[in-house]
């Protein structure tokens, strides 16, 4: 989408890995942070879960006419 142009050949130059800057408390801390994070977004999936499952047993059932007719003359 973007109008500027691109080179087609491949970048050259190395890529820095972003745990080689970090020092042991630094990596420490991200560490904890990214676990959080990761415990939250469970939680909040399990949570949305139970919550659809609950959804879709309250949902009352839609019969057809031919269903219905079948039922009634059952």
């Amino acid at each position: 989408m973007c109008g500027s142009v691109k080179a087609s050949r491949p970048v050259t130059k190395t890529q820095m890995n972003f745990d080689d800057e970090l020092t042991n408390e630094q990596r420490l801390r991200f560490a904890a942070k990214a676990n959080l994070v990761q415990a939250k977004r469970e939680e909040r999936e399990a949570a949305n879960k139970r919550w659809a499952a609950k959804q879709k047993s309250k949902k009352p059932q839609k019969f057809s006419f031919f269903a219905w007719l079948k039922r009634v003359l059952a």
